[in-house]
């Protein structure tokens, strides 16, 4: 029988010795003794495995522990995110190697979302290396979706990154960087133009100019935003500076407030950080209640005194294309600590 339950000071010495236990490769292995031997010195390594009280229940976070027959089988970690009220990120989730496949993680995983809700979060985010096979499927199997992939010189893996919407619909996606001619051409049937707009926005990644990602499911495209290396507006680069800035979030209307906007933004910001960016930015035009509520809740901050002007086509019921000037809302994203805060 697995009880999951708040984590207490006594479990520390059994939480450290857990995390001296295999987390890479296959890791199952029933011959691992359960009754973990109490370490008394802390593990090297992230702060929130040495110190999961100081840096996640003095953050504001909870922290819970597996116990079976009275011992710690498993951890997990939620806190929330600088900066973002309602966005929390899940750390040092870890199963005993001989309990695994049994439930326990998604045990853990229910009590930390349950906890996220009643914090008042709408979004979660995590991240794991790929050198972690068994964790990558687990995160998958709960519909969570992957949102980009973070190299660093330093590692022999990648970070993969995965958010979770909290809202009854989620829609678990991937997403990735548009890749190739048979990628446009499913953008363009999932999102028709008419106009080559995909293939042009590809051609504007393969120069470097900008990253276009894309939202897929089961196969199909459900969104996309692409992601400019610098703001194309000029009122906004002489009074912010240079620094990237996202245009064209679009999403499928079956896939519309199921989470896919959250991490194509979300992608979009990961992918600004990775490329050394301390500011992301982004335009709203003023009718887009949808992105507006989106950013708020995700703690971008309203810049007054910014008012582009974007130019927006749009087709009318009868399919005629319109081109309108809009003076739209500036907002930014302070990246600095975005992942490890």
């Amino acid at each position: 029988m697995i009880d999951v339950r708040p984590y207490e000071p006594d479990d520390l010495p059994f939480l450290w010795a857990l995390a001296h236990l295999p987390d890479a490769g296959v890791t199952g292995d029933p011959t691992v003794p359960v009754p973990l031997r109490a370490r008394r010195a802390a593990p090297s390594g992230p702060a929130d495995l040495v110190d999961p009280e100081g840096t996640v229940l003095r953050a504001g976070g909870d922290l819970v522990v597996a116990v079976q027959d009275g011992h710690v089988v498993g951890v997990g970690g939620l806190r929330p995110v600088r900066g973002r009220p309602r966005l929390g990120r899940l750390v040092r989730l870890r199963v005993h190697p001989a309990v695994r496949r049994r439930g326990v993680g998604r045990s853990l995983m229910t009590a930390l979302e349950e906890a996220a809700r009643r914090h008042g979060f709408t979004d979660l985010l995590l991240d794991v290396g790929d050198h972690q096979p068994e964790a990558l499927a687990f995160y998958r199997a709960l519909d969570w979706s992957e949102t980009w992939r973070e190299a660093g010189q330093e590692w022999h893996w990648q970070t993969v990154w995965f958010h979770r919407s909290l809202e009854r619909d989620h829609l678990p996606v991937e997403v990735r960087p548009c890749s190739s001619a048979a990628d446009v051409a499913d953008a363009e049937h999932a999102l028709p133009t008419g106009r080559g707009d995909h293939r042009a926005r590809f051609e504007r990644q393969q120069a470097g100019e900008a990253t276009y990602l894309l939202a897929w499911d089961r196969g199909q495209v459900v969104g996309h935003v692409v992601l400019e290396s610098v703001s194309v507006f000029p009122e906004v680069l002489a009074g912010v500076g240079a620094h990237p800035e996202v245009h064209l979030l679009n999403v499928v209307e079956r896939a519309r407030r199921r989470g896919v906007a959250t991490a194509l933004l979300g992608a979009a910001a990961g992918v600004a950080q990775e490329q050394g960016a301390a500011l992301v930015g982004l335009a709203l035009v003023p009718d887009d209640d949808a992105a507006l509520a989106i950013v708020q809740r995700l703690g971008w901050a309203f810049r007054p005194g910014l008012a582009p002007v974007d130019e927006v086509r749009r087709r009318d019921p009868r399919g005629v294309e319109h081109l309108a000037r809009e003076t739209c809302t500036y907002w930014t994203m302070d990246l600095a600590g975005r992942r490890r805060g």
